[in-house]
């Protein structure tokens, strides 16, 4: 049992295997259910599996990446920062891979720079979104209590261990 946000204790592989899930399926999901909400007259057969594979499939490396940043960052669920932390880390990291992935392709004109950077902010921002609502299943709970006093170092004048000084 994890006690105190013990830090060796930390599940680096079930975070990151679960970023990379939940975040692309997660992904798809919200693309598909987005899709829904464009065309009205669709059902929910009418547009297919083509939503949750596609954005699951092109989600998969920025989720994995996010996962892989986070999991390094040691990141709690009932951290006050984490969430914030975790949006911003998904948001970069899905910024930038549908940049490179433009870029790879090519820029011709001034115009697709602008587009190019559009395009970087709303799929960012919903990279950010899926990080998040991953983020609260992904993460570990910390395990803090009200005994807890880890965070108080008390400064005693103790010379410990001076034999080896």
């Amino acid at each position: 049992m994890k006690i105190d946000n013990d830090l060796i204790g930390y599940p680096y592989i079930q975070v990151v295997i679960l970023f990379a899930s939940i975040g692309s399926a997660v992904g798809g999901v919200i693309a598909k259910l987005s899709l829904l909400l464009v065309f009205r007259e669709a059902d929910f057969a009418q547009i297919g599996y083509q939503p949750l594979l596609y954005v699951g499939l092109l989600g998969f490396i920025p989720a994995l990446l996010t996962g892989i940043i986070v999991a390094g960052k040691n990141l709690w669920r009932n951290d006050k920062k984490s969430i914030s932390r975790v949006f911003a880390i998904g948001f970069v990291t899905s910024a930038s891979y549908i940049g490179i992935i433009i870029l790879y392709l090519g820029i011709n004109s001034w115009i697709e720079i602008g587009v190019l950077i559009a395009f970087m902010i709303a799929t960012g921002l919903f990279g950010a979104i899926n990080a998040a609502i991953a983020s609260a299943i992904a993460l570990p709970k910390s395990c803090k209590s009200r005994f807890d006093n880890s965070g108080k170092i008390e400064q005693d004048n103790s010379q410990r261990l001076s034999s080896f000084k």
